[in-house]
């Protein structure tokens, strides 16, 4: 069972990781996130974990008369696969992206929402934050370039960004050890 508190570690640590990669290597993690947006390596990986994600939740949903479709949800999920794969892999690892985006907010937002802790409303606005970067990124996946530009255009400001990251992913970890 996943808690609060283990959820908010989790994504303190990542986001702590992503910092010290970001500030101790700016050079190499500006190369990395050029190269994202059109890596299909990469796209295709995101891309099957989200119709993943999707495909299971869509499953445990009750949908009234389309219940009795979703035997067929394990044939349709592989062909859409292939579909996205062979149709949109233009810029697909950023929509791959946003669309995990958009679907690690719920699970967040369901357990933030049983929590009795003021401090839940940090990740209920990150979790929303996610929601807007995800729609975004599924609808107009080449501004995941503008804003790398923006915050990882050069040295200096890849390496602040890391520092930003790397504060923000321990105040996540602090608060899911200390409020959670």
């Amino acid at each position: 069972m996943i808690t609060l508190a283990g959820l908010t570690i989790t994504i303190g640590a990542i986001g702590l990781i992503l910092g010290v990669f970001m500030a101790g290597t700016p050079a190499l993690a500006r190369q990395t996130l050029q190269a994202f947006p059109r890596s299909l390596w990469v796209g295709g990986i995101l891309a099957a974990a989200a119709l993943s994600w999707s495909a299971w939740e869509v499953n445990n949903m009750t949908l009234g008369f389309i219940d009795a479709y979703k035997s067929w949800l394990w044939i349709v999920g592989p062909v859409l696969y292939l579909l996205v794969m062979f149709f949109m892999n233009e810029l697909l690892a950023p929509r791959a992206l946003g669309g995990l985006l958009l679907l690690s907010a719920s699970p967040i937002l369901e357990l933030q929402r049983v929590h009795e802790s003021p401090w839940t409303v940090v990740i209920a606005v990150l979790a929303y934050g996610w929601v807007i970067a995800g729609m975004v990124l599924m609808l107009s996946p080449f501004r995941f370039r503008h804003v790398c530009a923006k915050f990882c255009g050069t040295d200096s400001s890849c390496r602040l960004t890391g520092i930003l990251k790397l504060v923000s992913g321990a105040v996540l970890m602090a608060l899911g050890y200390l409020s959670f």
